[in-house]
C-alpha cells in the first residue's frame, strides 16, 4: 500500500480522526500544565504598551473631534495595528489563522501551488489584515461624526452593535474583497467566490484577535478568540458570494444580495451584544445559536459547490486536526499567562461552540460522518 493509499483510507476512519483530535488536545493539556510553571509574563511592559496605545487613541479622538479627517485616515493605521509588536499574542493569532487558511485552501480543491487561485487567496487574506485599518476610521467615523456610541442599556446597545460593529466591520471587509471581484467574475466559479471572501474574513480576525490578547485577557477574550476566525470566514464568504452572484446577475440577485448584507450584519451585531450587554448575558445560548446557524450557511454552500473527488488527505481530517491545534495552542497561552485553572474556565463555553461546529461539519461535508 503506498502512502497516499494510507492517508486516504485512514483519514476517513472516524476512530483514527478521534484519537488524532484527542491526542492534540492532550498535548496541549501537558505543554499548558509545563508553560505555567515555566513562563512568567512581563506585565510591566505590557501595561506600558497599553498605557501608550491608550494615549494614542486618545490624540486620534481629539482629531476626529476636530474635523481633521485625513490626519485621523493616517494617524489610526498606528492604533490599529500595535498589537502586532507584542510576540505573544501574533506568533498565537498566526498559528490559529495558518489552520483555517490550510482548510480554505483544501476547499478550493486546486493541486498545484502555481495556481493562481491560491495565491489570489493569500492577497485576500492581505486584504483582510488591511480591512481593519477602515474599520478602525469607521469607529471614530460614527462615534464623532454620527454620535453613536457604546452603551450598556439593551436598546442603544444593540442599535451600536448592530449599526456599529456590524455594518462598519462587513462594510470594511466588504470594500477591500471588492478589487478582487474582477478576477472572481473571470474564473466563473462560485467555489472560489465564496473561498476567497472568506480569506479576506480570515485576515481581519487575524489583525483582530491579535487586538484581542494584546488588551485584554478576560474570558470573553478568550472565547472571541477562539470562535472569530470561523465566525469571520463564515460571514465574509456568504457576503462575498452573494455580491459575486449579483454582480453576474444584477436582476436575480440584486435583491437577495441586499438582503444577505442585512441578515449578516444583524447577526454579527446581536452576536455582539449577547456577549456584551448585561441585559443579555443571561441568555447567553444566543451566542451559540447565531454562530451555528451562520457557519451551517456557510458549510450548506461549501458542500454544494465543491466537486466529489477524493483527496489523499480528507478535508475532514485537515478539518478536525486545524480546530484541535487552534484549542490546544490558546490553551497553552492562557495557561501561560493566566495560569491552568482560567485557561480551562475560559475556554468551557467557546470549545462547546465549537463542538457544534465540528457536528454541523461532520453532517454537512460530503464526507459524512454524522446522519442525525
Amino acid at each position: 500500500m503506498t502512502w497516499q493509499n494510507y492517508l486516504r483510507t485512514r483519514t476517513r476512519q472516524p476512530e483514527f480522526l478521534w484519537r488524532m483530535v484527542i491526542w492534540i488536545l492532550a498535548a496541549g493539556i501537558g505543554l499548558g500544565y509545563v508553560a505555567e510553571k515555566i513562563w512568567q509574563p512581563d506585565t510591566a511592559v505590557s501595561n506600558e504598551q497599553k498605557a501608550k496605545q491608550t494615549e494614542g487613541w486618545d490624540h486620534v479622538e481629539q482629531l476626529a473631534e476636530q474635523g481633521d479627517w485625513l490626519q485621523v485616515w493616517w494617524k489610526v493605521r498606528r492604533e490599529i495595528y500595535w498589537g502586532y509588536e507584542t510576540w505573544g499574542p501574533t506568533i498565537l493569532a498566526t498559528i490559529t489563522g495558518v489552520c483555517w487558511l490550510a482548510f480554505l485552501l483544501q476547499s478550493l480543491q486546486e493541486r498545484t501551488l502555481l495556481n493562481s487561485r491560491l495565491w489570489c487567496s493569500l492577497v485576500a487574506v492581505t486584504l483582510g489584515v488591511l480591512s481593519i485599518w477602515p474599520t478602525g476610521f469607521f469607529i471614530l467615523w460614527q462615534e464623532i461624526g454620527w454620535g453613536l456610541r457604546d452603551s450598556e442599556e439593551l436598546i442603544s446597545g444593540v442599535r451600536y452593535n448592530v449599526f456599529g460593529i456590524g455594518l462598519r466591520e462587513e462594510f470594511a471587509k466588504l470594500c477591500c474583497l471588492l478589487p478582487l471581484m474582477p478576477i472572481l467574475l473571470r474564473w466563473r466559479s462560485e467555489l472560489a467566490a465564496l473561498l476567497i471572501s472568506a480569506c479576506v474574513g480570515l485576515g481581519f480576525a487575524i489583525t483582530e484577535n491579535v487586538s484581542y490578547f494584546s488588551k485584554h485577557h478576560s474570558l470573553s477574550v478568550a472565547g472571541r478568540f477562539i470562535m472569530a476566525n470561523p465566525l469571520h470566514i463564515a460571514l465574509t464568504g456568504l457576503i462575498g458570494l452573494s455580491v459575486y452572484r449579483a454582480l453576474r446577475n444584477p436582476s436575480g440577485w440584486g435583491p437577495h444580495t441586499l438582503g444577505m448584507f442585512g441578515v449578516m450584519v444583524f447577526a454579527h451585531g446581536l452576536y455582539d451584544a449577547f456577549i456584551d450587554l448585561p441585559a443579555l448575558q443571561e441568555y447567553s445560548i444566543g451566542v451559540t445559536i447565531i454562530f451555528a446557524l451562520v457557519i451551517r450557511q456557510f458549510f450548506c454552500e461549501l458542500r454544494d459547490l465543491r466537486k466529489k473527488r477524493g483527496d489523499v488527505v480528507s478535508l475532514s481530517a485537515n478539518f478536525l486536526c486545524g480546530v484541535s491545534i487552534v484549542v490546544a495552542v490558546t490553551f497553552v497561552y492562557l495557561s501561560a499567562t493566566q495560569g491552568l485553572t482560567v485557561a480551562f474556565e475560559s475556554m468551557v463555553g467557546s470549545v462547546l461552540s465549537l463542538a457544534v461546529m465540528v457536528y454541523l461539519f461532520l453532517r454537512e461535508m460530503p464526507e459524512t460522518m454524522v446522519t442525525v
